[in-house]
C-alpha cells in the first residue's frame, strides 16, 4: 500500500473527525434506576450520565494477551519420540 501524501492525510483526518463529531450528536434516550429519563444528543446524554455517577462511554479495547499466542508458549516438559 502505498504511502498518503500530506495533503491525503489531512483530508483523511478532517473527514474522520467530522464523523466523530457528527457521533457526538446522535440523538439518544436514558432511562435511570429512579424512573427518571433523558432524551437528547448523546454529547448532552453522557454528561448528565456523569453527573449522576454513570459512564456512557466504553471500555477501551484489551489488549492482546501474550498468553493466547501459541508461537509464544514455552514447553518444559520431556520430549517423547
Amino acid at each position: 500500500m502505498a504511502r498518503m501524501s500530506k495533503e491525503e492525510r489531512a483530508a483523511l483526518e478532517a473527514r474522520l473527525a467530522d464523523d466523530d463529531a457528527a457521533e457526538e450528536d446522535d440523538e439518544v434516550s436514558l432511562t435511570f434506576a429512579d424512573g427518571s429519563g433523558f432524551t437528547g444528543s448523546y454529547r448532552r446524554a453522557r454528561a448528565v450520565a456523569k453527573a449522576r455517577g454513570y459512564k456512557l462511554e466504553s471500555d477501551p479495547e484489551p489488549k492482546d494477551d501474550p498468553k493466547d499466542d501459541p508461537k509464544g508458549t514455552r514447553f518444559a516438559g520431556r520430549r517423547v519420540s
